[in-house]
Formats: C-alpha cells, structure tokens, sequence
C-alpha cells in the first residue's frame, strides 16, 4: 500500500533504535491529530516494521508502516540486527553504514508518493539517516530532520563534530568556537534540509534552541513534549510485572521510591553495578530498579550472581525496600506513580523528558553522547538533576570512578528531607506545569505555534 492516498503525504523514517522509533511514534500522533486528512506512512526495516504492528495491534489507524527490505547478514551483521537496541558500541558504525542499502528502496517509495503529481510530499527523518536529504530532493519533497535528542546536547555535538580536531586548553577545558560561553570539559566529548525538529519545548530550552537556530539559520521547530504513554500491558508476563510494580509503589509513602533505569541501549560496568547494589542496600531506602547485564555483555541477556552482592535481590525482596525487574519495565508507568520520588537515569533524552513531564528529579549517571550535555543542562540551568560525582562525563566508560559512599551520599541528599531535595522537587513541578502548558494550552501554547510553523514550512496546510 502506498502512502500516496490524499493531497498530502508526510514520509516518517527513524532510526532503528528504541528510543528514535518511540519519538517517531508519538510525532505520527501527533500530526494525525492536527492533520487529519494528511495520509502518514512510517517506513523502516521488516524487523522493525513487525515489532511496531505488534506493538500497535489495537490499531494504528493515524498512520501506515512500509517495510524496507534489509538482511542483516548480506552486510556481515548477525541475524536480528535491525535494531542499535542490540548492536555493541563497537559495531554501531558497522550498523549505520549498513543501513544505506536501503536507500534504493526508500528513493522508490518515495517515488511512488509524489507519482499522483498534484500532492504534497514531506519527509521527516532521524539525522542519523542524512542521506534521505538526497532522496526528497531527487523526487522534489521537502525535508526535516527530526532530532529526537534535546536541543542544548544536540547543538553541543554538532558544534563539536563540526570542528574537530579539537583540543582543550590547559585546565582540561574545549571552549566551542560557536558558543564561546559554554565550556565543557574534555571527559565530556563523546545538515542540509528545510527544517529542523526537535523533541523539546521552548520555555525548556530556550538556551539550546538558540544555539540550533544561530548554527543552522533555518526554522528550528521545538514540537515537544513527545513523550510515550503509560504502557498497556499485553501478555500474562507482563500483566505480572506490572502487578508487581504496582503493589510495590503502592506499598510505600509519596516520594520516597527511587527509581533506578538506565535505559534501553545502555548499562554500567560490573562493578559500578556492584557498587550501586551496595549503596541502594546502605541507603535503607526504598526503590525499583530496571536492571540489565553490564556493558560489554548481552544487554537483553539473564542477570549473573557475580554481578551483585551475595543475596542482594532475596534480601530487599524480603524486606520490602527494592524491586529489581528483570526485562520489561514500564518506565512512564513507574515515574507517574506518585510514590516515585526521584530517577536515577543515564539522562537519554526520552527518559529526561519522561521525567521531566512528570515532575521527577534526575540523579544523573550519563554514560554517551548528548547524555553529559542533557545532565549538564539540567543541572545548571533547571537545578533538578544532581550528577554522579565521579560520571559527570567520560566516554570511556572503563575510566569512571563510581563508589558506594559517592552513590549514597547522592541518593541520600535527594531522596531525604533536605533543602536541596525540596528545591528539585519544586523545580521539577514547575518543568511539569511547562510541559502540560505547552501540550494542552490550546492554540496559543508553544508545541500547537511550533506545529504551525512546520506545517508552513512543509507546505502541509495549503
């Protein structure tokens, strides 16, 4: 089936990892929402495509999904491999380059949609894919990227790649030759289209969204807060977890539940898993904690005894004080809930926003990329996120320094009674009421002007 079905077409094509398909997701939303007469086709590899039918089987009648055909194993992947969920960091430049073979098929879907002559064509792809820019040119569409990262982390990435090499100077410090008022330091290094789209609001990040727009001189579009919805469960299994979790949060008074998750892609060492386990156990404090083999290992894999303390997990399932769940996890679920009183997160910027909409403080882990940068801006310019000593930012992972005392001391000054605490928490409400302005404001709110903007630019409203 073709998307060519109406007088205009949006073409969606993330990149293939968790977190890209979920914003891609929820963007599809909503532009159906406000267009509903633009027929919306999402496009990725068949893998991908099976795992979003599943995942949508109630429906997903605002848009379509097209498979592009992609064997893994013709680009010597193994088999399975149409996901970054479960590509090592190491063979992550493998998987990007192979992902150009589908660039025939997508120039020819996307011929097939301007082939009616008289619509309107746009496509919106993840950055990560810039060789789309080419394809919408060739067949005449217009084009944004859709950066799914945060707008101060992706302006600081950008303006690092754009001019590397880079040194810093003798305190350890890279000054940015675009914005010489940020400093970042060393430990913390890690287009040509229409529009650029980011998933952020613009009372959020007003600093990085002007320094996209300064870099970039085109229409800059924030169209957030994307944020996925509380998951439905649908198997027995999950029905359980989910149970669980429930009566567990339920169990214990508001705010003082930690929650512990570092993402889809990413996990700690072996022995900063350790050492976590110890500090949660220390603390007395209650917490549920999403967790994952090591990096280095099978991130989807069964957790080993050696990883944690001798009898860790039987000790705080008996006393009530910790949940570890192994496998799925419904993160916004668990951040909605109002026992959750703080997240301990490697600050992806999904889990930021997730957070942030809900009003709950970050303990900041970052681990790659734009994730010091997002700690780094919620830190200092928002005060709800308080940072890891010792992973403020190294991208050798095997380089940082994280012990038991520092976790507890971290975990103790946001999670107690304290004056800090209460400042995040403030903070982090006053975040939330930004984001539901900007979300449910009506017509004058930020996200409904933004969309504005970007149906003008792409010629979508005509």
């Amino acid at each position: 089936m073709t998307a060519a079905t109406s007088k205009n077409v949006v073409v969606l094509f993330p990149f293939p990892g968790h977190g890209h398909l979920a914003a891609f997701l929820s963007f599809a939303g909503v532009l159906h929402r406000a267009l509903p007469d633009v027929a919306i086709t999402l496009v990725s590899t068949p893998g991908n495509v099976a795992s979003l039918r599943r995942a949508t089987s109630a429906g997903h009648d605002s848009f379509l999904l097209h498979e592009l055909p992609f064997v893994p194993a013709d680009h010597g992947l193994p088999a399975g491999w149409e996901s970054s969920d479960g590509v090592p960091h190491n063979r992550f430049p493998d998987f990007l380059e192979a992902l150009e073979v589908l660039q025939p098929a997508f120039d020819d879907f996307v011929a097939g949609a301007t082939a009616a002559g008289d619509v309107a064509v746009c496509v919106v792809s993840d950055p990560f894919l810039a060789w789309t820019v080419t394809v919408a040119r060739r067949r005449g569409c217009a084009h944004a990227f859709f950066v799914s990262c945060g707008a101060f982390g992706s302006a600081v990435v950008h303006s690092l790649w754009s001019h590397l090499p880079i040194r810093p100077d003798e305190a350890g410090r890279i000054l940015l030759p675009e914005y010489p008022d940020v400093v970042i330091h060393r430990s913390q290094l890690g287009y040509k289209t229409d529009a650029l789209l980011i998933n952020t609001v613009e009372e959020f990040e007003p600093t990085g969204l002007a320094m996209l727009r300064r870099t970039f001189r085109l229409p800059v579009i924030p169209i957030g807060p994307l944020v996925r919805a509380s998951t439905k469960t649908t198997s027995p299994e999950t029905d359980a977890t989910a149970g669980a979790i429930t009566s567990f949060l339920d169990s214990h008074p508001p705010s003082s539940v930690l929650y512990v998750s570092f993402g889809s892609q990413f996990s700690i060492q072996a022995e900063h898993m350790a050492e976590l386990a110890a500090a949660l156990e220390a603390t007395g404090r209650p917490f549920v904690w999403a967790v994952k083999p090591p990096d280095g290992h099978n991130i989807n894999g069964e957790i080993q005894p050696k990883w944690l303390p001798d009898g860790f997990e039987e000790r705080v399932t008996a006393t009530k004080k910790g949940l570890l769940l192994h496998g799925w996890a419904p993160q916004v679920g668990i951040l909605a809930h109002h026992s959750t009183g703080a997240f301990l997160s490697h600050c992806g910027w999904n889990s930021v926003l997730e957070s942030m909409t809900h009003g709950v403080p970050i303990i900041g882990w970052p681990l790659a990329g734009d994730q010091y940068y997002n700690a780094k801006m919620l830190d200092e310019e928002w005060g709800v996120c308080l940072r890891v000593e010792g992973a403020r930012g190294d991208m050798d992972m095997s380089a940082i320094i994280v012990d038991k005392a520092t976790l507890v001391a971290v975990v103790e000054t946001v999670m107690s009674p304290t004056a800090k605490a209460a400042e995040m928490r403030q903070r982090a409400r006053a975040i939330k009421e930004i984001m539901e302005a900007a979300r449910e404001g009506g017509h004058g709110s930020s996200a409904n002007q933004a969309l504005e903007e970007f149906f003008k630019t792409m010629k979508l409203n005509g």
